[in-house]
C-alpha cells in the first residue's frame, strides 16, 4: 500500500492538512479496496464503482463527467512531460480530465504557507490556469459547478433518459454527505441549497436552480486575485 509519506518524498511536498485528512480516510482513492493493475476480468465500472456508491470518495460524482482523481499509484509514478519546466514550476498532480489535462497543487513560492498552495489546471498545450487558492476552495468550486450546465449526452450515458436529474441529484447528495465532515459549514450550506434546486433544462444541458448564478456565488465565496489567470509552464 502506498503511503502519503511516499508521495511527499517523491514530490518533495508537504500536503495541506485537508488533503492529508482525506487521504488517511481513504477519501482520495477511487480504487478503494483494490490494487493496481486490476486482476483479470475486473473493470472499474463493474467491480469497483458499485462498492463506492454508499460512501463516495472525493468528487466521485460531483467532479464532473470528465474528472478523475489520480490513484496513489498514479501520483507516485506520474511522468512529467519533458516539455514542462519543472525546475521553475513545482506541480504536484492529483487529478486529470478526459482530455488529458492535469489538476495539481502549485508550490510556486518556497516561502508560501503549504495550506495556501493554489490549485491549477495544466492544459495539454503550454499553459496552466489558476483555479482555486487552496484545496478546500477547489473542492467547493467543483461541487458547485456540478449543479449547472450538465451535458445531456453525458447525463443520459450515466443515468438513462427516465428522470436522470433525480438520479444524479441522489448521487450529488451522497457525495455531499461523504465530504460534510471535511468542508466548512458555509460551503456545505450553499451546496445543499444548490443540489435541492428545481431542475432546469435547455436544448443541450440540465441544471438546478440556485440563489444566484454560479459564477456570482464563486466570486463572492472563493475569489482571489489570480483566479482565472493563465501562465506558460513549458521550457
Amino acid at each position: 500500500m502506498i503511503t502519503l509519506a511516499q508521495l511527499e518524498i517523491q514530490h518533495n511536498f508537504n500536503f495541506p492538512k485537508l488533503y492529508k485528512r482525506l487521504f488517511e480516510s481513504d477519501m482520495t482513492n477511487w480504487m478503494r479496496g483494490f490494487e493496481e493493475p486490476l486482476g483479470k476480468n475486473l473493470t472499474w465500472a463493474e467491480n469497483i464503482y458499485p462498492t463506492l456508491k454508499e460512501h463516495p470518495p472525493l468528487l466521485l460524482h460531483s467532479g464532473g463527467s470528465d474528472f478523475e482523481l489520480l490513484t496513489p499509484h498514479a501520483i507516485l509514478h506520474f511522468e512529467f512531460p519533458k516539455s514542462w519546466d519543472t525546475k521553475t514550476h513545482h506541480f504536484i498532480p492529483f487529478a486529470t480530465t478526459a482530455e488529458g489535462n492535469t489538476y495539481a497543487f502549485y508550490n510556486h513560492n518556497q516561502n508560501q504557507n503549504i495550506e495556501d498552495s493554489p490549485i491549477v489546471l495544466i492544459w495539454e498545450d503550454d499553459e496552466a490556469e489558476y483555479i482555486a487558492k487552496n484545496f478546500e476552495d477547489f473542492i467547493f468550486c467543483k461541487m458547485l459547478q456540478a449543479s449547472d450546465d450538465i451535458d445531456k449526452d453525458d447525463l443520459y450515458a450515466d443515468y438513462g433518459k427516465s428522470h436522470p436529474m433525480e438520479a444524479y441529484r441522489t448521487d450529488l447528495l451522497s457525495d455531499l454527505k461523504s465530504i460534510r465532515p471535511y468542508l466548512k459549514e458555509a460551503y456545505i450550506s450553499i451546496l445543499e441549497n444548490a443540489y435541492q434546486g428545481e431542475v432546469l433544462e435547455t436544448l443541450i444541458s440540465y441544471g438546478f436552480t440556485t440563489t444566484a448564478p454560479i459564477k456570482n456565488i464563486l466570486k463572492e465565496t472563493i475569489y482571489f486575485v489570480q483566479m482565472g489567470e493563465v501562465f506558460e509552464h513549458e521550457i
